[in-house]
């Protein structure tokens, strides 16, 4: 942006048009680089994890294809369509505007709950401590066969593409089997507890999506049918 306020917004130039073109250039190049190497690792956790969008997901996927499709557009009208280059400068601020909702759908949102990646995510009460879920009691496990029924159906939609329930056996996360029988979480190394499993379904430890949007009858669900593996 700085280059081409330079370059088009000012009547007396400070620099050479050429030096200006040139690091416009190279940074185009960096930015293309480095939006395909992001772009790579995000469609590689999609695909593995299989989690639905959030809201937030979503919003970040239309910044991230708008601009994609204006980066591309802008290269054919240089490359090919040279008469419409006036309308390039109007694709590249549009660029750097979808750019900035991008980050800040993403990377800026995570650092403002975090306070710059110093403190875990998760729901804060009132107190300013971060919750499992809407509550701070301890989860308890339910038994019935009602819960542990719906908990399969969340499981197999939300979970089973990463994780075996029937194995210990790494998928793209740790198989489940024996998951509530065993002294400590095969990831975080915490206590084996329904309210750890909680905390790690709402705002997990390591590599695994958030599933924040599951109210607390859903993560009391899951629970429920973690226990039976």
């Amino acid at each position: 942006m700085a280059s081409m306020f330079e370059l088009f917004g000012r009547t007396e130039k400070r620099f050479e048009s050429a030096v200006l073109k040139r690091i416009h250039r190279a940074n185009g190049l960096f930015f293309i680089v480095l939006a395909a190497i992001i772009s790579y690792f995000c469609l590689d956790y999609i695909v593995n994890s299989g989690a639905d969008l959030s809201p937030r997901g979503t919003f970040h996927s239309v910044f991230s294809l708008t601009v994609v499709i204006l980066l591309v557009l802008k290269i054919v009208f240089l490359r090919f369509y040279r008469q419409f280059y006036g309308k390039v400068q109007t694709i590249g601020l549009i660029i750097a505007l979808a750019t900035f909702g991008m980050v800040g759908t993403s990377g800026g949102y995570f650092l403002l709950v975090t306070k710059l990646g110093t403190e875990a995510r998760g729901t804060k009460d009132s107190a300013g401590r971060i919750l499992t879920g809407a509550k701070e009691s301890v989860l308890g496990i339910r038994t019935d066969a009602a819960s542990i029924g719906r908990g399969k159906e969340l499981y197999d939609s939300k979970c089973y593409s990463c994780h075996d329930p029937d194995s210990t056996e790494t998928i793209v996360g740790p198989g489940h089997k024996g998951i509530l029988k065993n002294p400590h979480l095969p990831v975080s190394k915490k206590a084996a507890t329904s309210q750890n499993i909680a905390l790690q379904i709402r705002s997990p430890y390591g590599a695994m999506p958030a599933f924040a949007y599951l109210s607390d009858e859903e993560v009391a669900d899951l629970v429920a049918y973690m226990n039976t593996l």
